[in-house]
């Protein structure tokens, strides 16, 4: 494998790192980086690497989605635990088996609650 091709290989090591950790900030440069590493890559000899890289880049789009997805759900359950305060009086909770369930509160039993 070659060197760029190497160095790609490890950046993307590098990269579900940070997608793991939820270090977005991180991201950035690498994808700067990753787009130096690819232009210099013009033809490579070695297929089966850059078949092993398109699954590692797949693998990480993959998670990154996921990392979004929790971070929309979050930003769901915030939105519900703020409208709570400001004087609904209904929590939506879901048991194990992922039935939903709404739940009479008064604001001042927010704070037990959550």
């Amino acid at each position: 494998m070659s060197a760029d091709l190497t160095a790609l290989d490890d950046l993307l090591d590098r990269m579900l790192g940070c997608i793991l950790l939820s270090d977005l900030a991180a991201l950035s440069p690498l994808a700067a980086e990753a787009e130096t590493l690819l232009a210099r890559v013009t033809t490579p000899a070695d297929i089966v690497a850059v078949h092993r890289l398109r699954a590692k880049a797949e693998h990480n789009a993959r998670c990154l989605a996921a990392t979004a997805r929790g971070l929309r759900a979050a930003q769901r359950r915030l939105a519900e635990i703020r409208a709570l305060r400001e004087g609904r009086t209904r929590l939506v909770t879901y048991d194990g088996q992922g039935r939903r369930a709404e739940t009479a509160l008064s604001p001042a039993s927010l704070t037990r609650r959550i």
